[in-house]
This record gives C-alpha cells, structure tokens and sequence, in this order.
C-alpha cells in the first residue's frame, strides 16, 4: 500500500483525523502528509476538513440557476399586440433544471452555481433545496443580480420568442472552476451548460479531460455553444438541438438541412465521444462509440416543450449511472422528456425513479 493509499485508509476510519496523528500513524513527517493532503485534494480525492471522501454516484450540475417567467398566450400570438396570457415564475436555469431532474430520481446530486444578492437568488436556492440538491457550492455574488429567462410560448405550448437576462454569468470564470475543483472532482459525473463564462468552458473541459472526469454539456442555445473551446476533447457527451447542432459542426445558416449523422461526425471530430442531437417530436439522433442511431421519441400530448430537453439529459445522465449502454440510456432520457412534455412545468411533479424505469422499461426490452 502506497502513501496515499494509507492516508485515505486512515481518513476513512476517522475524517477528523489530524496530520499529526497521520504522520505518527504511517511514520513520515507532518509536512510530508501536507503535501500528500494537498495532491489527494488536487485530484479530487479529498474535498478539505473534515474530509470530504468521493460519493458513489454523486453528481454536479454547473451552470445556471435563474428566475424563469413564463406567459402562455391563450389564443394564436399576434404580433405587435396585447396578447392574452397566462404568466407564471418558477425556479429555472439549464443546470438547476437537470440538477432538479435528478433529485427527483434518487440521484445524489449538487448544484454549482451563480446568483445575485437579491430576493430572487434567495428564493431560487431555497426552493432548488427543497428538492434534494446541495446547492452549498453556490456563490452568491455580491451587487449582482440572479439571472432571469422570460419565455413567451404560443397556445400550443411551443416557444414564440424568450429572453435573458445573464450577466451575472460572466462572472462564473475560470477562476471559479480553479477555486470550486476539488468539490467537481469528487463527483462521479459532471454536467455543465453553457452559461458559463467561456474561460470557464475552456478551464473545466481542459481539467476533466486531464483528470478523466466524465462531462455532460448542454450548449443551451447555439450562441452560448460558441463559447466552447474548438478542442472538445474531454466532452463525454453533448446535448444539442438542430440549430445548435449546425453551430458546433462549424456549418453555415445554409448548412442547418444538413443530415443528422453529417452533423454528429462533424461534432465528434472536435473530441465529443458521445453526441445526442434533439429533434422534437422526431426522437434523437445518437452518434459516438456505439454507432449511429435515430432513437424514436415517445409519442406526447404535448402541454409545454419548456424543460423537455433539460428532463432528458438527467434522463440519460440517469441512465449511465445504472451502468447502461449510452443508446440504452437515451431511453431513459426520451421517458424523462415525454413525463415533462406532459405537464405546463419545467420539471415535472409526477418525475420519480419508478415512474422514469415504468416508462422506459417496454423500449428498453
């Protein structure tokens, strides 16, 4: 048993464990167990005092948490005119949603994120407690304020035009990241979006990929998408729609016809070993390691799109953390996405691990 071995041995037994103690146990100097501390922390095996050892399964979501205002109009959007609605705010953010998502399965999961010091930050965190995520990691950033998204959605539940309100992201850096590894790198598996600063796209897809971490990225819109650095190489797996598709396969406007498994080569060759490309009610074109596959949607009476696509990242982050194939576990993502698709909320209530594995379970035979 080497050094470090011994050291994680004792802090086992005891995590409040002293160096002195340490360096007595095994016969080395204090000094000497500081520095193994200090390398044991750097790789993610220690999170600080007391100890914090890795947890089995455990997941961070990254990126964004905001205030979401949603107005469903109830009749066909007429431009340049008063359109009767109806308008409600919920928790939001691409990463909170998955980080949600999770909870609701069972998932040991955290939230890194950024809001601002103002009720809606407060709030925010509060209510993402209440569903079983750690949101210690996140910062609150002093004069800021919490991000916001206001979606406008036609009768039939389909986007008409949003927006945000996210400044406060250019705050979530590479410093950040740098400040927040230890805690990212005891996790099992990371998901991040791509409100994150691109120093801090660029700083954790380079640190995952040096310390062989899984990580998920939705690129949230196929602006945001070019913040990501042209490297990919250390992405496990990514999430885009069509459009954000065509943005990262470096196409122009012109290209956006272009064929889905045209559009995952072209996404893979930037280092993605796994790349999931959404189609609405079509279902979703895998390509990576296991092939290439057009994976049917389930069919919906669709009451909202809202938060579909976040459903079926933790819907396959979900499914990968049983230990399934990367195509298997894309039904569980679809199933995730049809309970979500079902109701007006951005994560569904009736979301639970019997009800994902009873969906799923007829596609996955």
């Amino acid at each position: 048993m080497d050094r470090e071995q011994q050291i994680m041995s004792l802090i086992r037994r005891n995590p409040f464990i002293s160096q002195n103690e340490i360096a007595a146990a095994i016969g080395i100097s204090r000094s000497a167990v500081a520095g193994y501390i200090a390398s044991l922390t750097k790789k993610g095996n220690l999170r600080g005092r007391a100890y914090v050892l890795p947890e089995d399964n455990s997941v961070l979501c990254i990126g964004g948490a905001n205030l979401d205002s949603k107005a469903t109009s109830k009749r066909p959007i007429r431009p340049a005119s008063s359109n009767p609605s109806n308008v409600k705010e919920t928790c939001g953010g691409v990463a909170r949603n998955i980080a949600e998502n999770l909870g609701r399965l069972s998932a040991t999961v955290s939230l890194l994120a950024v809001v601002g010091d103002d009720q809606a930050g407060q709030w925010v965190l509060k209510e993402t407690g209440r569903t079983g995520v750690d949101t210690s990691l996140c910062q609150v950033i002093p004069k800021e304020k919490t991000g916001t998204y206001t979606a406008f959605l036609d009768v039939t539940g389909e986007m008409h035009v949003a927006f945000a309100d996210m400044d406060i992201y250019d705050k979530f850096d590479g410093r950040l990241i740098q400040e927040k590894w230890s805690h990212i790198a005891a996790s099992k598996l990371a998901i991040a979006d791509a409100n994150l600063a691109e120093s801090g796209l660029s700083e954790l897809v380079a640190r995952c990929r040096d310390h062989s971490l899984p990580l998920f990225i939705d690129p949230v819109s196929s602006e945001k998408a070019k913040k990501l650095p042209a490297d990919l190489t250390g992405v496990t797996a990514i999430f885009p729609n069509l459009e954000e598709a065509v943005e990262l396969a470096g196409l122009t406007e012109a290209g956006v016809t272009a064929d889905y498994a045209a559009l995952g080569r072209a996404i893979r060759e930037r280092g993605v070993q796994h790349v999931f490309i959404t189609a609405g009610s079509t279902g979703v074109f895998y390509s990576g390691d296991e092939g290439e596959k057009l994976v049917a949607s389930i069919p919906t009476d669709v009451v909202e799109v809202t938060g579909a696509g976040d459903a079926f990242v933790a819907g396959v982050a979900y499914g990968i953390l049983q230990d399934c194939t990367y195509l298997d576990a894309c039904q569980f993502g679809l199933a995730a996405a049809h309970l979500t698709l079902q109701t007006a909320d951005s994560v569904s209530a009736s979301l639970s691990e019997q009800s994902l594995q009873h969906t799923a379970k007829e596609r996955l035979q």
